[in-house]
């Protein structure tokens, strides 16, 4: 006779059924939905990305009447060092070092008005800048705003361009540097600082 406890069992013990929890399972459920959540928001973050156009809210007025302060405007996204300049365009590009106080990386949106190697000047008989002594229409400027103080001629160095705003009495653009410094330079942008030109 065996010990007890060590014998044989006299039929097969019943194998013990292992299912989930509720709780297991609305954790299954919930993390599955997580994760589709995560990928729905990578996919979206990547069409935004592959879209090619950016968005941005311009607070200030210095473009008006072309972009009114609080605006929101799409942007064609453009690779580092790809912009091909055209006058006449809206640009997206990083504000110059001493463009603005404590902020370097900030985006500012201005004109395209001088191209690399031309000559700027303030102004004709009528108040018109001319572009290598030519008048340059500007249907866009905000009526009533003034292109300059004081009369200027300048040379735009290769590589870089000279911005100004529509609202012309009250933009931080190539204008108000050259005033401020009296330094080309420092008063244009590089080329390849532009990142986005604004659809009309």
């Amino acid at each position: 006779m065996s010990a007890p406890g060590y014998g044989p069992a006299p039929y097969p013990a019943p194998v013990a059924k292992r299912g989930l929890s509720t709780g297991a399972i609305v954790g299954i459920v919930g993390g599955g939905v997580v994760l589709v959540l995560v990928a729905i928001a990578i996919v979206a973050a990547f069409m935004a990305v592959g879209s090619g156009t950016i968005r941005l809210k311009v607070p200030g007025v210095s473009m008006e009447p072309t972009i009114r302060a609080g605006q929101t405007v799409t942007a064609t996204k453009v690779d580092p060092g790809k912009y091909r300049p055209k006058r006449g365009d809206i640009v997206v590009f990083t504000a110059p070092y001493g463009w603005l106080a404590g902020d370097r990386d900030q985006k500012l949106i201005k004109r395209v008005i001088g191209l690399p190697g031309e000559r700027v000047a303030c102004c004709d008989p009528k108040g018109q800048l001319t572009i290598d002594g030519r008048p340059l229409a500007e249907p866009y400027i905000k009526a009533g705003s003034v292109s300059a103080g004081t009369p200027f001629d300048v040379r735009v160095p290769d590589s870089r361009l000279w911005v100004m705003g529509d609202n012309r009495s009250a933009s931080n653009d190539s204008l108000m540097q050259f005033s401020n410094s009296r330094d080309i330079a420092a008063a244009t942008i590089p080329v390849s600082t532009v990142s986005g030109v604004v659809k009309p």
